[in-house]
């Protein structure tokens, strides 16, 4: 991905077309990418993101697309936000003005219909109302509150490390370190994130913790009654292409009843009809939400999340971080998505040449003690 915008930067565009161009960069590389679109670049610039900060940084237009119709409005992310929703409140009043009018008129045509001395007066009444434009209301997007059940309550220490460490091995028969020594307590309740350039060992270092591999060196124990449940880019894999939505779900949680399943899917997005489509006809981002709400409505108490926020839409992102945010049980994951670390995390473990650093605060803590970056 940064290759490939190197090579399209070298051109010096005078329009760029970006599609998404965040979703496979980590956050040191969409940092830079940011800085060189705000600083460097004078042409001109169309995207699609889920990155609100990324649009928070650079734009200065949304072009919405919904309902059939096309909305600009001038400002950022956050700006649209607002604006949107204004709008929507005065749509909502006006159309309420509307009905209360409309019903009075159709009020009056009634019962002066059969008056022949009233007859002009209704049939100007008709005909006015029938030409008003009537307001239209765009179907809500329908946001299902979900609350998830409470988990079963775990020991105080969900991990315990000692000098763990983990080393691949190579081809030629030497080996790779990825990280060594790292010693510590996740405490129960913790919203951790791992952090660290592409390639420093996150991934890996959730696999251990998810138990999915072996530390080469050192110890790793999980807790009293910790149940874990572990999201990768690699889950969606396994997913059964023959089998429905539903089926996927119901399957792992083979005592809910249908209600309940239906209830968790349009937490997840999915309603209606929609629950019924095969897993081989959905989208990666659909995938994702799949395997999520698998995961979200089993008794866990112990998350391990790698970048699942990844194929996510913003709609998406915002339910999975309410979800977490009232999630009772314990977090750990990978996201470059930095709106939701800033508002899930409190601490950060980073990555870095082999080392774990702990962070006892939260992203922006963490932010201002590294001085990565340092703006």
């Amino acid at each position: 991905m940064r290759i490939a915008l190197a090579k399209i930067l070298t051109l010096k565009p005078d329009v760029l077309l970006l599609d998404e161009p965040t979703n496979h960069l980590d956050v040191e590389s969409i940092v830079w990418l940011e800085e060189w679109l705000a600083d460097t670049f004078d042409g001109a610039l169309l995207m699609t993101s889920h990155d609100r900060d990324f649009m928070n940084r650079i734009v200065t237009r949304i072009v919405e697309v919904a309902n059939k119709t096309v909305t600009t409005y001038g400002g950022n992310y956050d700006f649209y936000e607002r604006e949107r929703d204004i709008r929507r409140e005065q749509l909502l009043a006006s159309h309420k003005r509307q009905q209360d009018m409309l019903a009075k008129e159709e009020e009056f045509i009634a019962r002066f219909a059969a008056r022949a001395s009233h007859a002009a007066q209704v049939q100007s009444r008709v005909k006015k109302i029938e030409k008003i434009e009537r307001i239209e209301i765009p179907a809500e997007e329908r946001v299902v509150r979900f609350t998830f059940s409470e988990p079963p309550r775990s020991g105080d220490d969900v991990v315990v490390m000692d000098g763990l460490g983990k080393e691949w091995p190579l081809p030629d028969g030497s080996v790779k370190p990825v990280f060594s020594g790292v010693s510590g307590i996740i405490k129960r309740q913790s919203k951790i994130a791992v952090v660290g350039v592409n390639g420093a060992g996150k991934s890996t270092f959730l696999k251990v913790l998810a138990g999915q591999t072996e530390p080469t060196s050192g110890t790793i124990n999980l807790g009293a009654n910790v149940e874990l449940g572990y999201f990768s880019q690699h889950a969606m894999e396994i997913l059964d292409p023959k089998k429905t939505i539903f089926e996927t779900v119901q399957e792992v949680m083979p005592l809910a009843n249908r209600g309940v399943l239906m209830n968790l899917l349009g937490a997840f997005l999915f309603s209606g009809d929609a629950v019924d489509k095969r897993i081989e006809n959905l989208s990666g981002g659909e995938k994702s939400r799949v395997v999520l709400a698998t995961l979200l409505g089993r008794p866990i108490n112990f998350l391990i999340l790698d970048e699942p926020t990844n194929h996510l839409d913003i709609r998406s992102r915002e339910m999975l971080l309410e979800a977490l945010q009232s999630f009772a049980g314990t977090v750990v994951l990978v996201s470059h998505d930095r709106h939701f670390l800033r508002h899930l995390v409190d601490r950060v473990l980073e990555v870095d040449h082999g080392e774990m650093r702990v962070y006892e605060g939260n992203y922006e803590y963490y932010l201002e003690k590294s001085h990565h970056f340092a703006h």
